[in-house]
């Protein structure tokens, strides 16, 4: 009988995820579940401005003591702009904080799963319907992800390495468009990858038809 296959690169330091909204944390908590990424914790912040969400990072990483914390936010989470957050990304880096962002908004993220924007879309309502149609019935809401949503992150995780290099081809084009990246998701893939290992994926995925 076939065993499961264990997570050979787990280690022992933590990584923290903290979210601007309840609807992000519950999607990173199925990608935690997904993947069994064991030293990994999900917070929601509940956060309406960035400078909450980075004090309530430090102090949750502190209070834990955390080897890595991110902060996650879309720009429309928590009303800000690229001038806030590269002044954040300063202060943050004083804190050993990271911020994982998503300019306009977290749908990029569902998104670039699809496709990569051949230039810089500041609108989250577009990437907000292409992504209603793929996945029909998708509600960015919590009670879609406790209910109907329950394995979004499973449906979308066949196209996370597409996702994450869409990601980075289409920083490209944010960042002439704007000087700043669109997103830091990258970033975080590759930290979860250092201190969480490789996903176990050993169950039944789910895929796009």
């Amino acid at each position: 009988m076939a065993t499961r296959k264990r997570n050979s690169t787990e280690s022992r330091r933590t990584l923290l995820l903290v979210t601007a909204t309840e609807a992000e944390a519950l999607f990173f908590s199925q990608m935690r579940k997904d993947c069994r990424y064991g030293n990994l914790t999900v917070v929601c912040a509940g956060a309406k401005d960035l400078k909450h969400l980075i004090s309530f990072t430090t102090k949750e990483k502190n209070r834990k003591k955390y080897d890595v914390a991110f902060a996650l936010f879309g720009f429309d989470d928590v009303n800000t702009n690229t001038e806030e957050v590269r002044a954040a990304e300063e202060v943050c880096a004083g804190k050993r904080i990271q911020l994982c962002y998503f300019n306009p908004g977290f749908s990029l993220w569902l998104y670039l799963h699809l496709g990569k924007p051949q230039h810089f879309i500041a609108d989250a309502s577009v990437f907000e319907g292409e992504v209603r149609k793929a996945i029909p019935g998708l509600e960015w809401t919590p009670e879609y992800l406790l209910t109907d949503g329950l394995n979004l992150h499973m449906k979308l995780f066949p196209r996370h390495s597409l996702a994450d290099q869409n990601a980075r081809d289409y920083n490209k084009l944010a960042i002439q468009a704007t000087g700043e990246k669109a997103t830091t998701m990258p970033e975080l893939n590759k930290m979860i990858t250092e201190v969480c290992g490789q996903a176990d994926m050993s169950h039944n995925t789910k895929v796009f038809k």
